[in-house]
């Protein structure tokens, strides 16, 4: 949570000569604008202390001096005025005083309506003095704890006929289809539970089912013998849905809501017979999403979903594998309060090899993912969704990259059809100039080299591929350093053996894990935790959550430098464990969660997202 600063300094007013007055009484009152400095600000930035390079204010000494003239009514060397006729010295002082009295409620209207703004009005946002009007470094202000949420995705939909475009229709899905919602919600430090629930994502929110009820009124802290508050949590494990949700998580107090859910969609057959998954979002006005193909036989459906009460306006930004793709069809999609609207990318950029999408909404704020699946002649090739990776960065970490070994994946993709059912990295560079690219791949007993040593040059404005084949089988993170701000995600192709169905996972670039994550362990596949620290050694806490809620004592995975630790869930936290909540010390450590279902090719790797908050922090500045 953003540290909340304030800066209260103070300074000695100043009163203006008496010729100053009549221009003075004329200024128009400070208003808010966007570099959030206002006429009168202008006027008066020269009058501000100065800062030392260690961001101290100093006084000079010509500073203290005007300061103990103040009373002789010396104005400030920065207001320029006209020359006033000469007056009698009691009329201009009277004159100077009704200056002051008429200037200062201008400024402070000013001053109380930039705040107002942005929904904060606290105490010490308007100095006195002439540096009120100063210009100060905006600080994070916290709002008040809210309703967080986190938007589901609905199950894997087939396209009917050959549809491209927005608001395309579907097809019934296959009958063996199943769709499971998993969520986890953390109890506060009381022990208490919030009200929590999945609703359907429609304009009414429509409740699928409760998790847990509201407390009426605060209950005593339940305490083990230690004394220590015993925390708890509440449980969907495998729910069956057959459309969008939203988790709902109410404030505990002044305490921030903690949960998460995922989406796991299996089928057996038809054209999107596989094993897709996706984590639950937290809703956002920016995202970026990597690593979509429109080529044919490949089937790229963009799924936007608004769980708020305000429209949100959409605009997307494409990059493909020849560059920046410029399309109107992608610009001012209007999605609804309680809706999803969906986008059939290949009507926007058709035959991209590689497609990344920079989505940005206005109004409400939503969640994006794309379902990608791939037909082969009449082979179903795969199908997983693409969560949004993380913003561009000059480095990256992607952990939980599966590759097969090199000779079965050789197999695999020398069958007619089959050149792209290949373990590759998709890098994308949204700028305005190439950028050369270091990339590292972290196994079980270390890093592993990769042909040129990682190094290859990725265009600007497109999408820019290293192949992963060359691997030796295992589980590996990638770490990328770019000299420019680059996105990454990676595609994993799974098989059995030549002639059998494959299915495709895409391992999205993380965040750095920190305190109080929390992931669902579906059942029915096989769950797997994958971490990584590439730059130091850290320690990694897992506290297994049984079916009842009960948190159970924690396990620990302790981090070399640079290599990728990969545990079986059922086999480190017991077979009772349906949900985790992980900790991290130490280094920066990444961490996903791989899925993969016995008996066939199906794969999915979800990211271990951040959990739920219902607190959100906005910068201000103070005075300007």
């Amino acid at each position: 949570m953003p540290e909340i600063k304030d800066n209260n300094g103070e300074n000695t007013p100043v009163t203006p000569k008496a010729g100053d007055s009549a221009k003075q009484a004329n200024q128009p009152s400070a208003t808010p604008s966007d570099g959030g400095t206002s006429p009168a600000a202008g006027d008066l930035a020269k009058s501000a202390p100065a800062k030392t390079a260690s961001g101290a204010e100093t006084t000079s000494g010509k500073d203290a001096t005007l300061g103990k003239k103040a009373k002789e009514a010396k104005a400030p060397k920065a207001v320029k005025t006209p020359k006033a006729a000469k007056a009698p010295a009691a009329k201009s002082s009277r004159r100077a005083q009704r200056t002051v009295r008429r200037r200062w409620p201008a400024v402070v209207a000013g001053t109380a309506t930039l705040v107002l703004a942005v929904g904060v009005l606290g105490a010490g946002s308007v100095f006195s003095g002439t540096d009120a009007t100063k210009v100060t470094e905006p600080v994070p202000h916290l709002l008040p704890v809210g309703e967080s949420m986190a938007i589901c995705q609905g199950p894997t939909q087939l396209l009917a006929g050959s549809a491209v475009g927005s608001d395309p229709e579907f097809s019934a899905n296959s009958s063996s289809t199943k769709s499971a919602l998993n969520a986890v919600v953390l109890s506060g430090s009381t022990g208490e539970l919030p009200g929590a629930s999945v609703d359907l994502l429609d304009a009414k929110s429509s409740e699928l089912f409760s998790l847990s009820k509201a407390p009426e009124s605060p209950a005593p802290t339940p305490t083990e013998l230690t004394g220590k508050p015993k925390m708890k949590a509440v449980v969907a494990h495998g729910k069956d849905t057959n459309a969008a949700s939203v988790l709902r998580i109410q404030p505990l107090g002044e305490e921030n809501p903690r949960g998460t859910a995922s989406v796991v969609v299996n089928s057996t057959d038809g054209d999107l017979a596989g094993l897709s998954a996706a984590t639950c979002q937290t809703p956002s006005n920016e995202l970026w999403l990597s690593g979509a193909s429109t080529t044919v036989g490949r089937t790229a459906i963009l799924a936007i979903s608004n769980a708020s009460k305000s429209v949100a306006t959409v605009s997307l930004d494409l990059f493909g594998s020849t560059g920046p793709i410029q399309t109107a069809g992608g610009k001012g999609l209007v999605v609804a309060a309680g809706s999803v609207r969906s986008v059939v990318l290949s009507g926007l950029a058709p035959d991209q090899g590689m497609l990344s999408v920079h989505l940005k909404s206005s109004g409400g704020a939503v969640s994006a993912v794309i379902q990608e699946s791939v037909l082969r002649g009449l082979t179903p090739g795969g199908v997983d969704y693409l969560a949004p990776v993380q913003a561009p960065s000059s480095t990256q970490t992607i952990p939980g990259v599966r590759v097969q070994a090199p000779a079965a994946a050789a197999k695999i993709s020398a069958q007619s059809g089959y050149a792209d059912a290949t373990t590759v990295l998709a890098v994308t560079v949204p700028g305005v100039s190439d950028s050369l690219v270091e990339v590292k791949a972290f196994g079980a007993d270390g890093q592993v080299a990769l042909p040129n040593g990682g190094v290859f040059t990725a265009a600007a404005g497109k999408v820019s591929e290293l192949s992963l084949a060359g691997l030796p089988e295992g589980t590996y993170s990638l770490s990328l350093k770019a000299e420019a701000a680059v996105t990454a995600t990676a595609r994993v192709v799974n098989s059995t053996k030549a002639g059998e169905a494959t299915d495709l996972a895409f391992a999205p670039s993380v965040g750095r894990l920190g305190d109080t994550h929390l992931v669902t362990l579906p059942q029915d596949v096989s769950s797997s935790l994958v971490f990584v620290a590439p730059e130091g050694t850290s320690t990694v806490s897992v506290v297994p959550i049984s079916a009842d809620g009960v948190l159970g004592t924690a396990k620990t995975i302790d981090l070399a430098v640079g290599i990728t630790s990969t545990v079986n869930a059922s086999d480190f936290l017991g077979s009772g464990a349906v949900s985790a909540l992980i900790s991290v010390s130490g280094a920066p450590t990444y961490g996903s969660q791989m899925l993969l279902k016995s008996a066939s090719a199906g794969i999915s790797v979800l990211p271990i997202a951040g959990t739920t908050v219902g607190t959100q922090a906005v910068n201000i500045t103070t005075g300007y």
